[in-house]
């Protein structure tokens, strides 16, 4: 992660977190905790808990039941397994500092996943990307956390919204993208209520 500039060297005199191997269906991975951090976080008041936002299917059976050939799309935002696109500016890299096995002191430049409220993040970026477009967009689209659900009447409103949506993501400053291998475009609500939970949390 250094050599590919995610992480850099950090000069402060505290570290905030730890990096730890932990292992989750019988396999390792890289994993930080920074629960000792958890207690003194503040948010704008413009920042939204995203747990709050109406899950994904009961939107999609709510506008399923006035329309009646209504078809869908789970946008994803692509990231990678353990940071989000978001980079942070060298002054607020502090509360990302973390600690290694031999002691040395990292900071992230990008927001980590692990990090205590990164799905605030995301989801604060994601609900910008749309808001110049929400008169256009109305009741038909909704964002949660790093998901775009776009709700069309038929297959052609579908693709007329998804296209919109996807240009509100990647126009400038582009720096987010949709992750198409994670994304489900033109699916009816038996496939949605078909998923695993876990694709529409």
């Amino acid at each position: 992660m250094y050599r590919e500039g995610v992480i850099c060297n950090s000069y402060s005199d505290r570290s905030a977190g730890q990096a730890i191997a932990g292992k989750e269906d019988d396999k390792y991975d890289l994993y930080f905790d920074w629960r000792s951090a958890t207690d003194n976080c503040t948010f704008p008041p413009e920042m939204e808990d995203p747990t709050k936002v109406e899950p994904l299917i009961s939107r999609a059976r709510r506008f399923a039941s006035n329309h009646s050939n209504a078809r869908y799309a789970v946008l994803r935002l692509w990231s990678s397994p353990h940071f989000y696109p978001l980079m942070l500016g060298w002054n607020n890299r502090d509360n990302t500092s973390f600690t290694d096995g031999l002691g040395r002191t990292w900071e992230w430049k990008f927001i980590p996943k692990d990090m205590p409220y990164s799905e605030w993040s995301i989801h604060h970026q994601a609900r910008l990307r749309i808001k110049p477009y929400a008169k256009q967009f109305g009741d038909r689209l909704l964002v949660r956390r790093d998901s775009f659900f776009v709700m069309g009447e038929d297959q052609e409103d579908l693709l007329r919204l998804v296209v919109a949506t996807t240009f509100a993501i990647v126009t400038r400053p582009w720096r987010l993208e949709v992750d198409l291998w994670k994304s489900f475009v033109n699916v009816d609500l038996k496939f949605l209520e078909e998923l695993d939970e876990r694709w529409l949390e």
